[in-house]
């Protein structure tokens, strides 16, 4: 098989591997569920505002309750007075209760449901009280039944200004209830309470039309935001899969030409065994390079995809941290660079794979390698951390600037794309590993004075981790077998 045939090849097939890794990740469902969750906060801040103007509203009716109840004589005959002014002090009690939660972030969704009942209610039973107690207050009639239809009207916009149809049906079809009732008790006249009726259905119509009106434009601009979010992900979806291509090109074709190469100067020049080692050293250089890149593609494909496998069990640190140091030593000395680490006997044990976390600190210093200067110094540190261990890869390095801290863990991300060093999967990958068995990293670095790398390993895997459930998925398809 040629060069170009083994090129096309590999590139399909990597390609096939990261398909799923770099299909687009938006769907209808998060639409959906976008849109839910604005209407789910919109309901409670307006459940909260609805709250402080039920308080405006009944304050006057407790404060006139209360001063008519003061004033009555002390007259068992004359309880409305009292009846009426508990009841106001009541429903003030609950609508501040309701306040308090809200503001701390109560809510349910039975909430808009009970709300426009519970007013409907202590309306009408701050009604009948109210006007059986007006021949002793001098409450005239008429001043009574306009602040019954004033109520009416807060109750039914109430549930209009909910943005659900149901609250809106409640809230109109329950003012509209109070209203003939008291129109009923007080006997006004037909066609005076037929048009107070007729006006508070309209009322309660006009709201409907706005609630859908509001309803569409918050669907609109969340659909709007949405999608404009999902075709800047599939953007980005599209331009990971170039950037593997070009990958592929540039990476895998070098030590595929240096194999082609030596293999060809193999067979058609007789070179004698002695001369023959440099180039068979080349040729498995060059394999060990195509073979890193293949896997390292390969693992972003799998740690993103949730796919990975983690083998978790009990670790002891320090033991860890010397075989990382050991194995990673002469790496830094092709360099000039110091190794260094610091590690206690004492430390609690890590529930964690420890090829995995060789992995990731293999991939902390290799990084720190390509950027920090000859005669430089790295320092593998292990401390204590609340519920497990916190290690660090230390560098004397140039530093990382503020404004590329953030991207540092990206795939295919480096500061400097023509630095070919890297193809800027080292750190993605090692914060797949991190994240698969429910730690943190990060980083911190200064310019000029180098950079250190953090993550957290626990003395438990939470139950949470992708790892975790993938192994036991393995397990579980193992012992089926």
């Amino acid at each position: 098989m040629n060069a170009p045939d083994s090129y096309d090849a590999l590139a399909a097939s990597i390609e096939r591997a990261l398909r799923t890794d770099i299909a687009p990740p938006g769907s209808a469902t998060q639409l959906a569920g976008s849109i839910d969750r604005i209407m789910y906060d919109e309901a409670r801040s307006g459940e909260l505002r609805r709250g402080y103007l039920r308080i405006v509203v009944i304050a006057p009716f407790v404060l006139v309750t209360s001063a008519a109840a003061l004033r009555a004589p002390a007259d068992p005959s004359l309880a409305s007075h009292d009846a009426a002014a508990l009841l106001g002090v009541v429903w003030l009690i609950a609508g501040a209760a309701l306040v308090f939660a809200l503001r701390r972030g109560w809510y349910r969704r039975w909430v808009p449901h009970l709300a426009p009942i519970i007013d409907a209610v202590m309306i009408l039973l701050g009604f009948v009280l109210s006007w059986r107690a007006s021949a002793t207050t001098g409450v005239s009639p008429m001043a009574l039944m306009g602040y019954v239809v004033a109520l009416c009207a807060f109750l039914s916009l109430s549930g209009v200004l909910r943005l659900s149809r149901w609250a809106g049906r409640a809230g109109t079809t329950l003012a509209l209830i109070v209203f003939i009732v008291a129109a009923a008790v007080m006997r006004l006249e037909l066609l005076a309470a037929l048009g107070i009726a007729i006006t508070l259905l309209a009322i309660g119509l006009h709201g409907a039309f706005v609630t859908i009106l509001v309803r569409r434009i918050i669907t609109d601009e969340v659909a709007r935001a949405t999608l404009s979010r999902m075709y800047k992900e599939a953007e980005e979806t599209i331009d990971a899969r170039e950037q593997v291509l070009k990958i592929v090109s540039h990476d895998l074709r070098n030590p595929l030409h240096t194999i082609s190469m030596c293999a060809s100067l193999l067979i058609d020049l007789p070179l004698q065994p002695q001369d023959q080692g440099p180039h068979l050293q080349r040729i498995k250089r060059a394999g060990e390079r195509m073979n890193r890149l293949v896997q390292d593609l390969l693992d972003v494909a799998k740690l993103e995809a949730g796919r990975v496998g983690i083998d978790a069990r009990e670790l002891q640190v320090a033991p860890l941290v010397r075989e990382a140091h050991e194995m990673l030593a002469p790496l830094a000395a092709e360099k000039s660079i110091r190794l260094e680490y610091a590690v206690s006997d004492t430390l609690p044990a890590v529930t964690a794979d420890g090829g995995r976390v060789l992995q990731v600190l293999s991939n902390l210093v290799g990084n720190a390698v390509k950027f920090t200067p000859k005669d430089g110094r790295i320092v593998i540190r292990a401390d204590p951390a609340p519920g497990g261990v916190r290690f660090s890869v230390a560098d004397t390095g140039p530093g990382i600037p503020q404004e590329q801290l953030g991207k540092l863990f990206g795939r295919f991300w480096q500061g400097n794309p023509a630095d070919r060093r890297g193809i800027g999967l080292g750190l993605s990958i090692a914060k797949g590993i991190v994240d698969a068995h429910g730690g943190r990293i990060w980083v911190e670095s200064r310019v000029g004075e180098g950079t250190t790398f953090y993550f957290t390993l626990a003395t438990a895997l939470p139950p949470t981790a992708s790892g975790s459930r993938e192994r036991r998925r393995e397990e579980a398809v193992a012992s089926s077998r």
